[in-house]
C-alpha cells in the first residue's frame, strides 16, 4: 500500500523530527566552538550534512543488520525535515543570542 501523508504526521515521525532537530541544533553548536565566533557556511553545512547523512545511514543500519525492522522512506523525510528545522530554530533564536 502506498505511503500516504497522514504517515508523515504520526508520533513516530514527530519524534524524528524533534529529535533529529536536536541532534542538529548540537551539531550546529559545537562547530561555533565558543560564544565569540559566529556560525560560518562552512559549520552550517557540516552540522546539517552530518544530521542529515546520519539519519539516512540509520535506516540502512536497522534494515540490514536487525531483523523486522523496515528502511522507510517518510522516516527520512521526517529526519531530513528535522534537521531543517533545527538549523531554522538555532539560527533564530540561538545563534542570536551568542
Amino acid at each position: 500500500m502506498p505511503a500516504s501523508w497522514w504517515d508523515l504526521i504520526s508520533l513516530d515521525k514527530v519524534g524524528h523530527l524533534v529529535v533529529y532537530g536536536i541532534f542538529c541544533m548540537l551539531l550546529l553548536l559545537g562547530s561555533t566552538h565558543n560564544r565569540t565566533l559566529s556560525l560560518e557556511q562552512k559549520g552550517i553545512i557540516i552540522g546539517l550534512g552530518v544530521s542529515i547523512i546520519y539519519g539516512i545511514g540509520m535506516e540502512v543500519v536497522q534494515y540490514t543488520f536487525f531483523p523486522g525492522r523496515f528502511f522507510e522512506i517518510p522516516d527520512i523525510i521526517a529526519n531530513i525535515i528535522g534537521s531543517f528545522l533545527g538549523l531554522y530554530l538555532f539560527k533564530r533564536f540561538i545563534h542570536k543570542n551568542f
